[in-house]
């Protein structure tokens, strides 16, 4: 029997060949699992860990903590076995609940689910998995608890942000209908190329099956809208796309001048498995500058710079960011990073102009950096780097079409051989900083650092590939 679990739901949300694939996968629950219970009056330091040998037992000892009137267990574990439809059949729910709370409500005790999140944003899916969880206790205990999710939460526990839950039954009942409809199948759903492919473990199968197959999907830009338009006209594979002309593909309905050899490129470019030239690359990006990227945090409503990072063409990197100083400090961390501390993000400007004071373009990754610059920097700063603000991406991606459905700078450099170094999340980096200014942890402080870093020195990786193959007819990433 496939069981529908929090997982389930949760892949249900994106895709229903995620669902599908997940549920056949090994299941993390079939092994050991370390649950975490905590007492009231216990003294400070309450958390205990348990080592359940197995899914069955876990659940077990979720009940014994709950009748024992714990005050908090973490991964809680729970199984029903229910109908969901007119069949004979009984369906297996599992749920591992992040954190269950012990809370008065309504004049009784009862257990609060909560939804632990990294992000500063919930999503379906994440109300989703909040509703089997209360529709889980609720069929236990009677009636629905309230539940929260909590967003922006750090390596120690704690939220930046809470959301209470609105829990609905019959939206619940239906997502279960749903998955006992989608896991029973006998084959899996269709492959479906969508923006949350990136996270996913299947990602890389379901793309083999994709470029077989020459799908539509796969073009970089292209909308739903744009894709029926294509499949109406005719053009039903990346193939017969790359055989057109470009003047035929400008007829079809949400095509036009600009777009179709953008179209035409990226289709090549598929096929090829190369990258295909779209046209020559401007003056401004063959004469060099500073590479230049910052991270940034919301302080008093108003989003501002907490990083700043940048690199000459050859990759010599520096880093400034915003620390507990009065006035600029170099700080060298063990691996040999030079860093610059700043009081304010203020600072951080004049730390960077004063840097970068040759007159040369400044290339950035999009509009991003450039729109931090105008919100956040004096009009001296703005005066003095604005003019001087390159958008590298979008000269690059008018140039170069390249076989990948992302143009973020780590998908392109990476294609093109850079050896990206640590992890590649911004949320990552930043909550390694905000444990370093808390804890004083320098190793924490060189990862976050080590991600800044990284981000610049790839940007001038894939510049140097850009000018290296610059009039050249073989485009490959080694060339």
């Amino acid at each position: 029997m496939i069981p529908i679990t929090t997982r389930t739901l949760s892949a249900l949300a994106l895709c229903e060949r995620r669902a599908w694939l997940d549920a056949r996968a090994d299941r993390p629950d079939d092994g050991p699992l370390t649950l975490g219970v905590e007492w009231a009056g216990r003294g400070p330091a309450t958390l205990e860990e348990h080592r359940a040998a197995d899914w069955v037992s876990a659940v077990e000892q979720t009940r014994r903590w709950m009748q024992q009137g714990a005050v908090c267990i973490y991964g809680a574990c729970f199984e029903l076995h229910l109908p969901l439809d007119l069949s004979d059949r009984v369906y297996t729910i599992r749920a591992r609940i992040d954190r269950l709370m012990r809370i008065e409500h309504l004049g009784r005790a009862c257990y609060a689910p909560i939804l632990l999140r990294e992000p500063m944003a919930a999503d379906e899916a994440d109300r989703d998995v909040l509703d089997l969880w209360v529709w889980i206790l609720a069929t236990l205990d009677g009636s629905p608890p309230p539940a929260e999710t909590w967003l922006g939460v750090d390596a120690l526990g704690r939220a930046r942000r809470r959301l209470p839950h609105e829990y609905d039954e019959d939206r619940v009942l239906d997502a279960l209908t749903r998955a006992a409809d989608v896991l029973y199948r006998s084959e899996a759903p269709a492959v479906r190329l969508i923006d949350v492919c990136k996270t996913c473990p299947h990602q890389t199968a379901c793309h083999a099956i994709a470029r077989e197959a020459g799908a539509l999907e796969l073009l970089y830009g292209v909308s739903r809208h744009v894709r029926e338009g294509l499949r109406a006209a005719g053009y039903r594979s990346l193939a017969e796309v790359a055989a057109a002309r470009v003047d035929e593909l400008q007829r079809v309905r949400g095509i036009g001048p600009r777009t179709a050899p953008r179209i035409h490129a990226n289709a090549r470019a598929w096929l090829t498995g190369r990258p295909v030239r779209l046209r020559p690359t401007p003056d401004v990006c063959r004469a060099g500058g500073w590479m230049f990227d910052l991270e940034t945090l919301e302080r008093r409503g108003q989003i501002v710079p907490w990083c700043m990072g940048w690199c000459d063409e050859s990759g010599r990197a520096q880093i400034a960011l915003v620390g507990p100083v009065q006035t600029p400090e170099v700080l060298a961390l063990p691996g040999g990073q030079q860093v610059t501390l700043a009081p304010d993000s203020d600072s951080l400007w004049e730390i960077f102009a004063a840097a970068i004071d040759d007159g040369r373009p400044i290339f950035h990754w999009t509009g991003y950096d450039a729109a931090i610059l105008r919100a956040t920097a004096s009009p001296a700063i703005q005066a003095a780097l604005g003019p001087r603000l390159q958008d590298l991406h979008r000269h690059f991606t008018r140039s170069i079409s390249l076989p990948l459905r992302s143009t973020s700078i780590k998908a392109v450099s990476t294609y093109l051989g850079y050896p990206w170094p640590g992890y590649n999340e911004w949320f990552a980096a930043y909550l390694d900083y905000r444990y370093w200014l808390d804890s004083g942890a320098i190793d924490a402080l060189e990862r976050a650092c080590l991600y800044q870093r990284a981000d610049v020195q790839s940007m001038a990786w894939v510049w140097r590939w850009w000018m290296a193959t610059d009039g050249a007819p073989d485009l490959s990433p080694g060339a």
